[in-house]
C-alpha cells in the first residue's frame, strides 16, 4: 500500500472565492494562466493538476497511490487581512476539501486550514474538521498571515485540541517576513521555504509548545528541512549559551525533534537518504508534494534506495497509518 501525506488541490468553491476577491489573497488570470497570488512578493502558478481533481487521481493510480491526504496550497486564508474574510474563506477552502474527498471515497482524507482570524471561531471551524468532516490532521503555513510565527500564545488552545483528538500539525512552507528576499530567482521554493519550516518547527521547540504539549505530533515535511543537518548545531549552541533565560527547557531540542516525523519530498536519492539515516523509518512517510512534482519522480527516488522490506513498508504506508490514526 502506498499512502501520500503530502498532495495538493485547490477546490473549486475555494478557486471561486479566490477569483472574486481584489485584495489579497486572490486569483489572477493572465493570458492563458491562473496566478495565485498571497503577497505583493508570493505568486505561484496554477498547475492544471492542482485544479482538475480527476487528473489527480488519474495520476495516482497510474503509479500506486492508494490514499492521499489532501490539502490547499498557497494561499491560505489566513492571509486574508480581515478577520471575518479570513474565517470564512477557511471554511470554504474546508467544505471545498470535503467535496473533493466525498467525491473519491477511500482515495482521498481531507486536511484542514484555518483563517486564525477570531481564535474562538478557529477553534470551532478544528473541531468541525476533525469531528464532522473526519479531516486527518490540521496544516498550518509557517507564517499566520505570512507575518505571526506558530509559538504566538494565541494558538495555544488549537495545539490543545490537535493533542486531544490526537490529530497531526502539519507543518508547510508560506510566505513570510523574507518573501521580499525569496521573490528574486524563485528562491523560495528553492531553498526559502526550507528556512521557513525549519524556524518554526524551531520555535515550537525552543519556545516550551511540545514540552507543554507532550502528545502533540508534527510533520515537518520536505525530508525534515534543515533540521536532520543543523539538530546537531543547535543543541551545542542552546546549551552553550544557557545564560539566556528564555531557554529554560528540561531536555536539548534533540528531545523534542525525536517526535517529529517528516516526508520523502527532498528531490534527490541522497537527501532522503540522510535524512532516512538521520530520522528512521518509523518517522519517515511517502509523499509526492504533487501536482508541484511529477508523482512518479518521487516514487522513483524512494524506490532507488532499496529499502529492507521492513522499512519499506513503514516509509510506503506503516509510518503515516500509525502517525494519523488511519
Amino acid at each position: 500500500m502506498r499512502i501520500d501525506v503530502q498532495t495538493h488541490h485547490m477546490p473549486a468553491p475555494y478557486v471561486k472565492a479566490l477569483k472574486e476577491r481584489s485584495a489579497y489573497p486572490r486569483f489572477e488570470r493572465k493570458g492563458d494562466q491562473w496566478w495565485a497570488l498571497g503577497t505583493p512578493d508570493d505568486r505561484l502558478p496554477m498547475a492544471p493538476k492542482l485544479l482538475e481533481l480527476p487528473m489527480k487521481i488519474e495520476e495516482m493510480e497510474a503509479n500506486g497511490v492508494d490514499l492521499s491526504l489532501l490539502s490547499i496550497n498557497i494561499p491560505g486564508p489566513d492571509l486574508a487581512p480581515v478577520p471575518r474574510e479570513a474565517d470564512e474563506l477557511a471554511r470554504i477552502s474546508n467544505d471545498g476539501i470535503a467535496e473533493a474527498v466525498a467525491s473519491h471515497p477511500g482515495k482521498l482524507r481531507g486536511v484542514a486550514n484555518l483563517g486564525f482570524g477570531d481564535m474562538r471561531a478557529a477553534a470551532r471551524e478544528l473541531e468541525r474538521c476533525l469531528k464532522e468532516l473526519r479531516f486527518a490532521a490540521l496544516q498550518v503555513f509557517a507564517y499566520v498571515g505570512a507575518r505571526r510565527p506558530l509559538d504566538d500564545p494565541a494558538f495555544e488552545p488549537l495545539w490543545s485540541i490537535l493533542e486531544e483528538r490526537g490529530a497531526p500539525l502539519v507543518l508547510h512552507p508560506g510566505p513570510s517576513p523574507a518573501s521580499a528576499i525569496y521573490s528574486d530567482y524563485w528562491l523560495g521554493p528553492m531553498v526559502g521555504f526550507l528556512f521557513d519550516e525549519s524556524l518554526m518547527a524551531l520555535r515550537l521547540i525552543l519556545s516550551g509548545t511540545m514540552e507543554r504539549h507532550p502528545r502533540l505530533k508534527v510533520l515537518l515535511p520536505h525530508g525534515g528541512a534543515t533540521l536532520p543537518v543543523l539538530i546537531g548545531r543547535v543543541d551545542s549552541l542552546s546549551q552553550r549559551y544557557r545564560d539566556d533565560q528564555s531557554l529554560t527547557l528540561p531536555h536539548p531540542p534533540s528531545h523534542y525533534f525525536a517526535r517529529i516525523h517528516t516526508d520523502t519530498v527532498s528531490h534527490s536519492e541522497e537527501g532522503l537518504a540522510f535524512a532516512l539515516q538521520q530520522m528512521g523509518a518509523g518517522r519517515m512517510m511517502f509523499a509526492t508534494d504533487s501536482p508541484w512534482v511529477p508523482i512518479k519522480r518521487h516514487v522513483g527516488i524512494v524506490e532507488s534506495l532499496g529499502l529492507p522490506p521492513g522499512e519499506a513498508e513503514k516509509v510506503w504506508s506503516g509510518t503515516a497509518k500509525a502517525f494519523f490514526g488511519l
